[in-house]
């Protein structure tokens, strides 16, 4: 009999908070050691107070090197971790602690002589305790326990008596690690045995401006490998998490970015929105032939794929596109205005803008249903990436007295410096922004600045069990909370793919993309389905009224430092709705 423990991941250097004591510290040094050994896994016995663990250690190579794009190798803990699970187990057939010792031993290469003074007894005993132990396991020769010790993982550590340094076997090699004990080094004399291939999952990770971003998805999707190999990984294959950091605004650099990818063989691609400021990736991803799954929420994209099945097939963006946001935005405000819950003075809108191709919020869909609600867009203001002036922005603005103020940049510093020019003037206008504030760093650079705003994302983490959990488990493994979108996103992608490889037990692209057109899939920030012939997933409630077959289009407030969700429901409720401090008269 057997109950798990622990399991957990270490990193090389970090600190492992164990939970209760229940993973003994040597088990964790054990661990530790076991990044500078030369071995894939390793099993070993521990005695701690009156009970046996048994401590499994597997390397996990989950990154690349973007600079190189290499996977690690043994013996380097560069982009490398170690999995370490424990259990307490009971001894077979009724074997002793000292039969145990003397097994580990034995298995050594000692003689009785030797095993006697390790142990300080005598050499008839423990030749007493051998004949015990060939009846109780069945063998009939030293040679034959020893083996059969090894191969069941019935060695423990620490080795009784020490250790000499001997080379070449395993326990041996880690106890002289973790002690530093000085030993011979020598290359494994383990054939080169074939291994199942793992699925490797290639993703580009935003760099530069874009950085925050890129620290959300590059969690999230750890996360999700790491979880999936937890469980044994997909069809009995390991799932590795292959990457590129990528410069968004740089052509040359997603070039490069996807060459490694596409060099490291990847069976799929996942990406936040990489795509929608080069529309070439979509070519290079339909070269290459493999799953590419995005957030780029550019509905020109989604057109040029659905126009195109044939060659795009495998390009799938999992959220709704940027023509959302405006349709919520103005959903938000007929529905707050119909409650009671704010009444507006005029009904003029400001949009800001990023002027980037992708960024296309205020376009003629937009104005018209803003015109049929009776409220017009009195400017439009397209600000340069990185470069902008927000103090002369924000007097623009204020300028033509709006009533609301539609912020569809996406990078979150970029909207939090207008944020912060924004609140001193004083203007009692709602600010609605798209997407930038799901960064955590935008409330960590405004602190109460930040209350009162409120955004949009047609890729939200639902605060329901499922949202809670990941958010809980993301923040243990990485010492912070996720933000509200992208972590989610990227997490989603990953168990996505991992279905569909599950599902159709192969990594060809044709049966995988059949699989995940035909089967919704429900993730931390959604349902996914996009059907027979959707490139993109459905957003609930604008593209589709059921909830169970789309992804819902969220609208959160902040208040008091949390994200509050304010539609649509059941995800989010309006009564949560509170007016902005700078909107109420002192």
């Amino acid at each position: 009999m057997s109950r798990v423990v622990a399991e957990l991941t270490l990193e090389p250097g970090s600190r492992v908070p164990v939970a209760d004591g229940t993973v003994p510290p040597d088990v964790i040094r054990y661990g530790r050691a076991f990044f500078l050994s030369t071995r894939e896994s390793l099993r070993f016995l521990y005695r701690h107070d009156d009970t046996w663990l048994a401590v499994h250690l597997v390397r996990q190579r989950c990154a690349t090197d973007s600079s190189s794009g290499a996977r690690g190798s043994p013996g380097s803990a560069a982009g490398e971790r170690v999995s370490l699970r424990v259990a307490e187990v009971e001894m077979p057939r009724g074997i002793t602690v000292r039969e145990v010792d003397v097994l580990t031993l034995l298995a050594l290469g000692l003689t009785n002589s030797g095993i006697a003074e390790r142990l300080g007894t005598s050499a008839r005993t423990v030749s007493t305790q051998i004949e015990r132990l060939l009846t109780k396991l069945d063998q009939d020769t030293r040679g034959g326990l020893a083996a059969l010790a090894v191969d069941s993982g019935l060695l423990r550590l620490p080795i009784p008596g020490g250790v000499d340094g001997r080379p070449g076997i395993g326990v041996v090699e880690l106890e002289s690690i973790a002690n530093a004990v000085p030993r011979t080094e020598v290359a494994p004399l383990r054939p080169a045995y074939p291994r199942k291939r793992p699925f490797l999952v290639g993703t580009l990770i935003p760099t530069g401006a874009a950085r925050a971003d890129g620290v959300e998805v590059l969690h999230g999707a750890t996360l999700a490998v790491e979880e999936l190999n937890a469980t044994g990984g997909v069809s009995g294959r390991r799932v590795e998490l292959v990457t590129a950091d990528v410069d968004v605004f740089s052509w040359d650099s997603v070039e490069r970015g996807m060459d490694r990818l596409f060099a490291g063989e990847v069976d799929a691609i996942t990406t936040s929105y990489a795509s929608a400021e080069h529309s070439a990736v979509i070519d290079l991803a339909a070269d290459y032939g493999k799953p590419f799954l995005h957030t780029a929420t550019f509905a020109e994209q989604v057109e040029q794929t659905e126009a195109d099945p044939t060659r795009f097939g495998a390009v799938l963006q999992t959220c709704a596109s940027e023509t959302a946001y405006g349709v919520g935005l103005m959903r938000l405000l007929t529905d707050l205005e119909t409650r009671g819950l704010w009444q507006p003075r005029t009904r003029r809108i400001v949009s800001i803008e990023a002027a980037t191709s992708s960024t296309r919020v205020t376009n003629e869909h937009f104005l018209a249903i803003a015109g049929s609600a009776q409220w017009s867009v009195d400017d439009l203001i397209r600000v340069p990436i990185g470069t902008t002036d927000w103090s002369g922005v924000a007097a623009r603005v204020a300028r033509l007295e709006p009533e609301v103020v539609m912020v569809t940049h996406f990078l979150d510093q970029e909207v939090a410096a207008f944020q912060r020019e924004f609140v001193t003037l004083g203007l009692p206008a709602l600010v609605y922004c798209v997407y930038g504030p799901s960064i955590p760093q935008f409330q960590t650079t405004l602190g109460t600045i930040a209350d009162g705003v409120i955004w949009s994302t047609t890729t939200g983490t639902y605060d329901d069990v499922l949202g809670q959990r990941f958010r809980s488990q993301y923040s243990a493994r990485f010492g912070r909370p996720p933000g509200w979108s992208q972590a989610g996103a990227a997490y989603d992608q990953v168990n996505l793919l991992a279905a569909a490889w599950s599902a159709t037990a192969t990594r060809g692209t044709e049966d995988v993309v059949r699989y995940l057109r035909r089967w919704p899939h429900r993730g931390v920030n959604g349902v996914y389905y996009f059907g027979e012939r959707n490139h993109a997933t459905l957003s609930y409630p604008d593209a589709t009224p059921d909830p169970s077959m789309g992804q819902a289009h969220m609208i959160y407030q902040i208040q008091d430092g949390t994200h509050r969700a304010l539609s649509p429901e059941p995800f989010g409720s309006l009564a949560r709705f509170r007016m902005p401090s700078w909107c109420v008269a002192e």
